[in-house]
């Protein structure tokens, strides 16, 4: 059976709200990495199709087709990791490092990697470059731990994550590009491989870097 989820759309069930105070923004905009990003808005979500996977992975920013941020840069990449049974609960779960954590981008946690606030968080974008002296190692760079905001809820008895990142810096082109996400048990790699296994649907969203 193919792990590629089809893309859907449909209403996002609750509104995303990206709250920061002065303190927040200011750490933010202190780094190469992050800059001004856009106001968030309520919109359609692009998710995966369940079917015995553990673990549901809903992006909701870019959605497919967007043309996003400015000058290859303040786009937001946001998206929910959901549990769909008991199973998925045990591994979205705190004792597996899931939790609320601020990855404030002037810390030694915030680089391409493994998320400290969801560690099985893989997020990859195609015009990652391979760039000598930096963890950036091409498309298959695992970008989560770039992500800065990260909370947890229950959902009706199921685990859910919350995670966002805002995109600052033109490190990853311009054009047409694609997001793609998955969750894998355990702790994530750096760099994905092909003994990387998902444990949930490959959710893929083709968009276009606004130049």
């Amino acid at each position: 059976m193919s792990l590629t989820a089809p893309l859907l759309r449909r209403p996002v069930r609750r509104g995303r709200l990206l709250v920061g105070s002065a303190a927040l923004a200011a750490a933010i905009t202190a780094t190469a990495l992050t800059g001004v990003g856009q106001a968030a808005t309520p919109r359609h979500a692009i998710h995966s199709m369940q079917v015995r996977r553990p673990v549901k992975v809903t992006v909701f920013s870019p959605g497919a087709g967007d043309v996003s941020g400015v000058a290859g840069a303040g786009f937001i990449v946001d998206l929910a990791l959901d549990a769909t049974d008991a199973s998925g609960n045990a591994i979205l779960s705190s004792s597996n490092g899931y939790q609320p954590f601020f990855n404030d981008p002037s810390s030694s946690t915030f680089h391409p990697g493994t998320d400290p606030g969801a560690p099985g968080l893989v997020v990859l974008l195609s015009g990652t470059p391979n760039t000598p002296g930096t963890p950036l190692k091409g498309p298959g760079t695992n970008l989560a731990g770039l992500f800065q905001l990260n909370g947890v809820t229950d959902v009706g008895g199921l685990a859910e994550t919350w995670n966002t990142w805002q995109v600052g810096k033109a490190l990853f082109g311009t054009g047409p590009a694609t997001l793609t996400v998955y969750a894998v048990r355990g702790t994530a790699p750096t760099v994905v491989t092909p003994d990387t296994r998902p444990i949930s649907y490959v959710v893929r969203v083709p968009f276009t870097i606004a130049k």
